[in-house]
C-alpha cells in the first residue's frame, strides 16, 4: 500500500508539476496585443508630466485686470507658478513658459462662464 501511494504521488507530480510551476512564458494571454505599444521617450514623458502638473481652476478677465487660479494660487501675467511664468491670460486658457518652452493650459469646459 505504501509503495502504491508513493507511485501515485510521483506520477501526480510528474504529470501536474509543469502546470503548478511558473508556466506563464509558455502560455500567451490571448487578450493581449502581439506588439507592445511604443513608449514615450524619457525626455518627452518628462515634458508631458511638467505640462500636466498645472491645473487651472478659474480665470477672471476684465478691462482692468486678468487673474487666474493655477494650482490653487492667484496669478497675473508675468507671475511665476511652480517654476513656470504666466505669459498671457485669455478668457478660457493660459499661456505659460516653462524652461523656455511655451505651452497652453485650458480651463475645464464646465468651469467656463460668461
Amino acid at each position: 500500500m505504501r509503495s502504491r501511494c508513493s507511485i501515485l504521488t510521483v506520477s501526480a507530480v510528474l504529470l501536474f508539476g509543469p502546470l503548478l510551476t511558473d508556466g506563464a512564458e509558455a502560455l500567451r494571454d490571448p487578450t493581449r496585443p502581439y506588439a507592445a505599444a511604443p513608449v514615450a521617450e524619457p525626455t518627452e514623458a518628462r515634458a508631458i508630466a511638467k505640462v500636466t502638473r498645472f491645473s487651472v481652476t478659474a480665470i477672471l478677465v476684465s478691462k482692468k485686470r486678468r487673474v487666474a487660479i493655477v494650482n490653487g494660487k492667484r496669478v497675473s501675467e508675468g507671475d511665476k507658478v511652480d517654476g513656470a511664468t504666466v505669459v498671457k491670460i485669455l478668457a478660457d486658457r493660459l499661456r505659460l513658459d516653462l524652461d523656455g518652452k511655451e505651452f497652453t493650459t485650458r480651463l475645464p469646459p464646465d468651469a467656463l462662464r460668461k
